[in-house]
């Protein structure tokens, strides 16, 4: 029996300007289980994620970590997805109703050889039904390993240091705040885009908070940290990342994680970074870094490891869902715009199969 597909097609390479809903299209078309090949599956996608990475991937720019999207073809992200159907030889062991994380096409059903069946694992079963499924996009996802390499291969805090996170009510800005006060026993300080979020930010443990709109990063951080900050996580960039290395104590680490508020820009209008000079003078340590440089081999150590932490309520993790695959070039657009408070992900089922059960209290 033919299956009826619904994707979100990538409409056109945009490079100088923002990235609009009208920029993707919502096309159908039809699968016919009985066709796959013996060593192909076929997957229903769950909640598929939207994050500022793929910004660069919606340009035809070269050098890039990552190839551009292709024009009249379905975008492709981190997702979620449940086995259907599983051909007699597939080689990588899913079975019908496995759950699986990995990159997906923006499809309601795919089938997938072995290229793409390559690039997913298994969820693990023992916390199905014990975490929410969009943690394996965020905290327990790309997002958290994100956090969790920056801070243990780049940043190396200490207990009792003082910790900047710009962009701190998203995916990795969150955890990485968590992370610092509640593993790492920092004071810590997050700059949002929203008193709403500010608010947020100190009821997760941060010491300190403040709204980036309508204060002087510069000096919500004097007088957060007057004898200034060991660590600054950038997610953000520009003048923000400039009031950092102005605050930053000598011997300061950087970790630059994100530029978001450069992406859209072109090149020659990109905030250009006043304070280098104080890299030199102050010794700071500064350095990029892309979560894949690391996870193949820290990938075991960051799950177990997080597993805790998310159960424990150490890192308590959040979820900005956005509810149809219609709806998720608007989902991205919103995340872009600083619209989600969390992990922004987009439910595509109506259903999620395997929601948390609350434990009775005794």
């Amino acid at each position: 029996m033919d299956l009826e597909v619904t994707s979100v097609l990538w409409k056109q390479h945009v490079e100088d300007r923002p990235v609009t809903a009208d920029d993707f299209q919502l096309a159908g078309s039809i699968i016919d289980p009985q066709q796959m090949a013996d060593s192909d599956i076929l997957v229903e996608l769950l909640y598929l994620s939207v994050d500022p990475y793929m910004r660069g991937m919606m340009r035809n720019a070269q050098g890039y970590y990552r190839q551009p999207f292709e024009p009249g073809q379905p975008l492709s992200s981190r997702g979620i997805a449940r086995v259907k159907k599983a051909g007699p030889g597939v080689g990588s062991g899913f079975e019908e109703g496995d759950v699986l994380s990995g990159m997906l096409p923006w499809s309601s059903h795919a089938v997938l050889g072995r290229r793409g069946q390559a690039q997913l694992q298994l969820v693990d079963s023992r916390l199905l039904g014990r975490v929410p499924l969009p943690c394996f996009l965020g905290a327990l996802g790309m997002p958290g390993l994100t956090a969790w390499a920056g801070l243990r291969r780049i940043a190396q805090p200490v207990a009792g240091q003082v910790a900047f996170v710009s962009g701190a009510a998203g995916a990795v800005g969150l955890t990485a705040g968590q992370l610092l006060k509640g593993v790492h026993g920092c004071t810590v300080i997050g700059s949002a885009g929203s008193d709403e979020k500010v608010a947020l930010l100190k009821q997760h443990g941060f010491d300190a908070a403040f709204n980036y709109k309508t204060s002087s990063t510069a000096e919500a951080l004097q007088q957060a940290a007057p004898d200034g900050i060991d660590i600054y996580f950038d997610n953000v960039g520009g003048p923000t990342l400039d009031a950092a290395l102005e605050a930053a104590r000598p011997h300061a680490r950087v970790v630059a994680c994100g530029a978001i508020s450069q992406y859209d820009l072109p090149q020659g209008q990109r905030y250009g970074v006043k304070n280098l000079l104080s890299v030199i003078t102050k010794r700071i340590k500064l350095q990029g870094f892309v979560v894949g440089d690391y996870a193949a081999e820290i990938a075991r150590d960051f799950h177990e490891d997080m597993s805790q932490h998310v159960l424990t309520g150490t890192v308590k993790a959040l979820q900005h869902v956005t509810h149809g695959l219609e709806n998720a070039g608007a989902a991205f657009v919103g995340m872009m715009g600083g619209g989600n408070i969390g992990k922004a992900v987009v439910q595509v089922v109506q259903q999620d199969p395997h929601p948390v059960v609350q434990q009775q209290q005794q």
